[in-house]
């Protein structure tokens, strides 16, 4: 008996700590119809011009900014033309989150990554930055791997 209880409190402890671990990001929803899992910590800052949200890490020094503006594109193909055409921005890939497409692109004079779809008649923009930074840039990896339509 004393076997099967200790076993089910290493068991229990063992659960409670992953659930621990998995609770360190929180799940954003936004206006728009979609979220984002952000890592623990995150806050919010007050937007700035052509910033519709400002997200970040509390201690500072990683950004997400959300940039929103009445799409003026006829498909994703010709956005993702205009982005390429841009000068100091390097496509990189076309993304599909949660059925949603989007393309990657790397802005050099801005020093982000970033990635950009159209949705709900709107071109939404997702900056993140400091590009340079090789640890956020994976975590930026998580961020838009949580992307959710809702």
């Amino acid at each position: 008996m004393k076997r099967v209880v200790g076993l089910a409190l290493v068991l229990s402890l063992l659960f409670c700590a992953a659930c621990a671990e998995a609770g360190g990001a929180f799940t954003l929803k936004f206006d728009e119809g979609f979220s984002l899992t952000l890592p623990a910590g995150w806050v919010s800052y007050p937007p700035t011009e052509g910033a519709r949200y400002i997200l970040g890490a509390g201690a500072g020094g990683r950004y997400l900014y959300i940039q929103a503006e009445p799409a003026r594109y006829e498909s994703f193909e010709s956005m993702q033309d205009a982005i390429a055409r841009r000068d100091h921005c390097q496509t990189t890939s076309a993304l599909d989150l949660d059925g949603q497409r989007f393309a990657a692109f790397i802005a050099d004079d801005l020093n982000a990554s970033g990635c950009a779809t159209l949705l709900n008649g709107e071109m939404l923009v997702f900056l993140f930055t400091p590009q340079d930074d090789p640890d956020y840039m994976l975590e930026v990896a998580g961020i838009m791997a949580g992307f959710r339509l809702r």
